[in-house]
């Protein structure tokens, strides 16, 4: 590891920093350490800069591009009809270039993520050097311990995406205020040094500082370093960061506070969406209901007109920087309205006109009957694997998680029960409007179906009133999310399964930006990380526990849900798959599942086997993401491969 101060050569100037006090230094021209020595020497200047080190959470977390890269070509997620990174997602033609914003492109938003992960850490970094400069007149020890560790928690976040994204990455300990055309590649195993060394003495720095207040506190700092020696002892094979992952994430479930709630869907209603208030989340991404106060810093970048760029609209999700939000409640449902039977009743409530449905002469309103339906992009479709993995018998996990039932609004009901008559067709409809099954139907689930509500099966049962949801490359594992015959709007990749738990219920209506906090972490990653931890260790009897309190925890009452004998043979086999399987029930939308094959090395064979439409394009390379050519394209001292004195592109871009 090279111990000089590199230059990342796409910071140009000082920070600009969206959030704070600092207007008018947005407007200055000169950018000079003179400025930044006067500006953040003061306390309401530092306290201004750490807020700011926050904001850049928000690019990533609820937001379209980074779910592209964080749940997109996986086990777990297919793509829908109008997903705009289908040729990331299946790996047909992922590039470094930057892509453009049009349908079915990659809009990996490569450039952009580069760039916002290092100004973030930019931005730390000059946060470090104030509070480290400030004398006792501007900052008690306290506050100083304080930022501190909210800072050095903060920049091994951000390098932790920046590392298990594109592998090798230069590590900068110090802010950058200069150009520099050259720039080199720190090995992973450093990168996690550092990480490591960072988290280490934020807790340190945080031992005071326990509340939960949605910055970083003691505990967030100690859940980040139990996921990070996860990260370390199963990309390096390291025993010993295995068995301190576990022992860290141990201290998290007994000291935080956190503990679970007895019914797995209230950690995601509507009521417990402040992470703050959530007593499953240890740290969260905080969302304001007043959308003006979650916008996205400034852009650095200037383009060949030498104006300022603005973020892509997979990031904004709206033309202008002025607004911002979690638009994670689009991204995992379906057209789940425009089934012809029951179009007329059913009506996304995106707009306040959009509450009146007129039905046979009447209007009616339905008020926020629809709201938690979302808006029917279709994005990200369930695996058949994904929907497999639950047993939805015993585990309240798949109830709590996936909407597959559409209901009548209650005033049509009513209606309906008055005397109105239903959609024509189904005269026995009063409550279900529509089912999608799960699995293949059967002929009893057709009869009870009849006249009452619109049947989807899992697959085509040859009967003319149900709908396929999935074609399927063999009769056991649906793996292809494609409309193959008959309307296609409501076939496969269009009408699926909905993921539930990011519905956003702030509001009147449906908005594209959401205020539903996104939650980094939560107390079931812990009993994960502990369970892996021991089972990788070698520790069997202790990561079956762990598993069991999960499993007991997320239990349908009076059922048994703990591990199976086949699973806990599996354990003590240190076979990785019980703990993803577990992962995929818990986790599932979260923005881990990517990560999470990629650093069990179990990716390339996993998408092989349940996605069906990226089977054929992975390839080993894809477990690296490509350097954005911008940056390819600024250094001067590229190599054809690994230098320590090079820069260079991953291998197979």
């Amino acid at each position: 590891m090279k111990t000089t101060i590199r230059q990342f050569i796409l910071v140009l100037a000082l920070l600009m920093v969206a959030g704070t006090s600092c207007t008018d230094f947005l407007e200055e021209n000169n950018r000079t350490s003179n400025t930044e020595d006067i500006l953040y020497s003061s306390k309401s200047g530092i306290e201004g800069l750490v807020a700011a080190s926050y904001s850049y959470l928000r690019g990533w977390y609820g937001k379209e591009a980074a779910l592209g890269l964080s749940e997109g070509g996986t086990d777990t997620w297919l793509t829908g009809y109008d997903n705009r990174q289908k040729v990331l997602i299946n790996y047909s033609g992922i590039t470094p270039e930057v892509a453009s914003s049009t349908r079915e492109t990659m809009n990996a938003c490569f450039d952009e993520f580069w760039e916002m992960l290092y100004t973030a850490v930019n931005v730390c970094n000059t946060g470090i050097k104030a509070v480290n400069n400030a004398g006792e007149q501007v900052l008690s020890a306290l506050e100083r311990d304080q930022y501190l560790g909210e800072l050095k928690t903060l920049r091994a976040f951000y390098y932790w995406h920046l590392v298990e994204t594109w592998g090798p990455v230069q590590i900068n300990r110090e802010a950058v205020n200069s150009i520099s055309s050259v720039a080199y590649r720190d090995s992973e195993e450093d990168v996690y040094a550092f990480m490591l060394n960072d988290v280490d003495e934020a807790i340190d720095h945080l031992q005071a500082r326990t509340a939960k207040t949605g910055r970083v506190n003691l505990w967030a700092a100690r859940a980040l370093r139990a996921r990070l020696l996860l990260y370390k002892g199963s990309k390096f094979n390291d025993a010993a960061a295995y068995t301190a992952a576990a022992a860290q994430a141990e201290e998290v479930i007994t000291g935080s506070g956190a503990s679970f709630f007895t019914d797995y869907a209230d950690c995601w209603l509507g009521a417990n969406e402040d992470g703050i208030n959530n007593k499953e989340v240890i740290w969260h991404v905080d969302y304001s209901t007043e959308l003006a106060f979650n916008i996205m810093p400034e852009r650095l970048k200037l383009d060949a007109s030498n104006k300022q760029m603005t973020w892509s609209g997979m990031i904004l999700r709206n033309s202008k920087n002025e607004i911002g939000g979690n638009a994670a409640h689009l991204m995992f449902t379906g057209v789940w309205n425009s089934v012809p039977a029951t179009s007329a009743i059913l009506k996304r409530t995106d707009t306040e006109a959009n509450k009146n449905i007129t039905f046979r002469g009447v209007v009616y309103n339905v008020g926020l009957s629809y709201q938690p339906y979302s808006k029917g992009f279709t994005r990200f479709v369930p695996s058949g694997y994904l929907l497999d993995v639950f047993n939805r018998e015993t585990d309240q996990r798949y109830q709590a998680s996936f909407r597959d039932v559409y209901y009548v609004a209650p005033q049509l009901g009513g209606a309906f029960e008055g005397g109105v008559q239903p959609p024509t067709g189904y005269a026995l409809m009063r409550d279900t409007a529509l089912y999608l099954s799960p699995e293949t139907v059967t002929a009893e689930q057709v009869a009870r179906a009849a006249n009452r509500y619109v049947l989807f099966s899992r697959t085509d049962v040859g009967d003319p009133v149900v709908w396929p949801l999935y074609e399927t490359e063999d009769a056991i594992m649906p793996t292809i999310a494609t409309a193959t015959s008959g309307v296609q709007n409501y076939k496969g990749n269009r009408m699926y399964i909905a993921l539930k738990k990011f519905d956003d219920y702030t509001g009147t209506v449906i908005r594209d930006l959401g205020s539903k906090d996104a939650f980094l972490f939560r107390l079931s990653e812990m009993y994960l990380i502990a369970a892996e931890g021991y089972m990788m260790a070698g520790q069997s009897g202790p990561a079956i526990q762990k598993l069991n309190e999960l499993r007991t925890a997320r239990a349908i009452p009076e059922q048994d849900n703990s591990l199976t004998t086949a699973e806990q043979a599996q354990v003590t086999a240190k076979d990785i798959d019980v703990i993803l399987d577990e992962r995929a029930r818990e986790l599932c939308g979260e923005q881990q599942r990517w990560f999470d094959l990629k650093r069990t090395g179990t990716l390339i064979d996993r998408v092989r086997l349940y996605n069906g439409s990226a089977s054929a394009n992975i390839q080993s390379f894809h477990m690296l993401r490509p350097i954005p050519q911008p940056q390819m394209d600024a250094v001067t001292n590229k190599t054809s491969g690994p230098d320590p004195e090079g820069f260079w592109q991953n291998t197979g871009y």
